[in-house]
């Protein structure tokens, strides 16, 4: 029997359903309550399936707690599955997560819940459980909770942070419902807090003291997923908001990881705050020595004075450049967002957004991925408690209206419909951007083949890639190349005996013209020069070619040259 069950569900909103990766919350909560004598496992998944796993498990009298994760998307779905299970099983239910703390009397009538833990979790669902399943204590003693009582929601004093965070046990597979089949990656936090205090942000704001936990502790958890997982494509997700903020501390853990990595090959992520690692570029070389494959930037903005008001401590420049020592670095995946109706918003900011995301396109030359964002309005940060002040008006604080979808905040210039709009421009000038680089052989060769090694297992996969995909002959012209079947010409030996060889269907990109020439992917070509195309079938080689045609080598090599500028030749043997 399970003392308590913790679940985080979400509907399958716009028919999408994240996987689990770095929402460690819940199994951080179980594994606690494991070590402290409680029989305790979590659950990530949909509504319907959370709501089914409730019913197995409480129709058997196998559960004697409930506890639910709240963030700002899923408020409806845990009014839904704490009021069903409160009427139907009669347990104890507690909510928690970071929206719990914008929670009110409203969320508590509905749902029917008995508490509600505020902000950090493990010490406070101890003593919960301790109340509800031991009959130990009263609610009202209970630091860090806000409960009901006599129709008022009470809200007892904070808790204390947990100052040495070695002392919290790691994750293990005792603590999932369920073996995982999606994701076999490992999740770590190796602190908690964030000493930064961003306008938008709701770490920064209530969590400003950071606690870290030793780099010993955190290898031995690496070490303890390495030697369980057998699998070949290992992958660390770093999900700390500060894991560059002391460099020496940086480079004991990247030391740490290269010792790994010679035994184990793993790919990892990370998290970087843009104004340290510019001060700090040591860091920058630690994490690419040590591999890092992809990092998130907090970019969120192409103007001074939009960073400024966010708090950000950072320039566009400062951006720009730590991009560039990023990739330089051997980073492959480099990712940022930019926030739509966020600080003083207006429409000469978003075409200077719009200038500022080109130049980071140009400037990862294949590495960068931007985001586009509107902003959300999370609880307790300053621009959600005082919006006018950032030039921002909250239309949809309750997150009723969005699912990621539609902004939940317009300004006195520009209307939530507006700023959609932009949102959709702005994307799309994104894809095209990245599209006519690839196109326009702005990416090194090198590293488009280095995406396709990444793409065998799903947490490799990077915004570039997935582009690729999505251009078919682009795409067939690389895998062409990573596959070792077709070589570029600057590759070949000798390309008179090199045989053309188109990498998709002529009759999908041919167009004929009314002067009888046709086009092929912007290039055109006369009746003779068509006879040329028409043999690049990999059967011939250049030198036949020539034979066949009785053209010369140079006329050839014309029309192959072109093909090829347009991606749509290799050369096989």
């Amino acid at each position: 029997m399970l003392d308590i069950l913790m679940l985080n569900v979400h509907r399958r909103y716009l028919n999408y359903i994240p996987q689990y990766g770095g929402f460690l919350g819940i199994y951080l909560l179980a594994a606690f309550a494991r070590q402290e004598g409680y029989q305790a496992k979590s659950f990530f998944g949909t509504l319907p399936e959370g709501q089914k796993r409730v019913d197995a498990l409480c129709a058997t009298g196998g559960v004697a707690m409930v506890g639910l994760y709240c963030d700002y998307d899923n408020v409806s779905e845990n009014v839904f599955l704490c009021h069903y299970i409160k009427e139907k099983y009669h347990l104890p239910v507690v909510v928690g997560g970071p929206q719990a703390t914008a929670l009110r009397e409203d969320f508590c009538r509905k749902s029917g819940c008995d508490a509600l833990v505020r902000y950090e979790g493990e010490l406070t669902l101890l003593e919960l459980m301790n109340y509800f399943l031991e009959d130990v204590g009263d609610l009202a003693s209970i630091r860090g909770i806000s409960f009901m009582d006599n129709g008022k929601l009470i809200t007892n004093t904070e808790r204390p942070l947990i100052e040495n965070l070695d002392r919290l046990p790691f994750i293990d597979e005792d603590c999932y419902l369920e073996p995982r089949h999606f994701f076999h990656g490992l999740s770590i936090m190796t602190g908690r807090g964030c000493p930064f205090h961003c306008a938008f942000c709701h770490e920064g704001t209530h969590t400003r003291k950071v606690r870290f936990r030793s780099v010993a502790n955190v290898l031995a958890e690496i070490d303890a997923y390495l030697t369980k997982n057998k699998s070949e494509n290992l992958y660390i997700l770093f999900t700390d908001d500060t894991l560059t903020l002391q460099p020496k501390r940086v480079r004991e853990l990247c030391d740490g990881l290269v010792k790994r990595q010679k035994k184990r090959s793993f790919k990892w992520f990370c998290e970087g705050h843009v104004h340290t690692l510019y001060n700090h570029p040591e860091m920058i070389a630690d994490l690419g020595r040590a591999g890092c494959t992809r990092i998130q930037l907090g970019i969120e903005a192409g103007t001074a004075p939009v960073l400024k008001a966010y708090g950000k401590n950072t320039t566009p420049e400062e951006i720009l450049s730590v991009v560039r020592q990023c990739r330089d670095a051997g980073i492959k995946q480099i990712y940022g967002n930019i926030i739509l109706a966020g600080a003083n918003f207006s429409k000469e900011i978003y075409e200077q957004d719009k200038k500022f995301v080109q130049k980071l396109l140009k400037e990862g030359c294949g590495t960068a991925e931007i985001g586009v964002v509107s902003f959300w309005p999370l609880p307790e940060t300053p621009m959600t408690t005082a919006p006018a002040d950032y030039g921002v008006k909250i239309c949809d604080k309750e997150f009723v209206t969005s699912v990621g979808d539609f902004p939940q905040a317009e300004t006195a210039e520009l209307d939530r419909y507006d700023i959609a709009m932009m949102q959709r421009e702005l994307e799309e000038r994104i894809s095209r951007q990245m599209i006519d680089m690839l196109e326009n052989w702005e990416v090194p060769t090198e590293r488009v083949l280095s995406w396709f090694a990444k793409s065998a297992y799903r947490e490799g996969y990077g915004g570039w890639y997935v582009k690729l995909l999505g251009q078919e002959v682009l795409y067939s012209y690389y895998e062409m190349l990573y596959l070792g079947e077709g070589q570029a010409s600057k590759d070949v030996d000798e390309i008179a005996k090199a045989h053309p060889l188109r990498v998709v269907p002529l009759y999908k990109y041919m167009q004929r013209r009314g002067d009888g020439r046709v086009e092929i992917r912007g290039e055109y070509f006369s009746k003779e020069e068509m006879e040329i195309v028409l043999l690049t079938t990999g059967k011939v080689s250049v030198e036949e070619i020539c034979e066949r045609t009785g053209s010369d080598n140079e006329t050839v090599m014309n029309v192959l040259t072109r093909l090829e500028r347009r991606h749509f030749i290799v050369y096989a043997i």
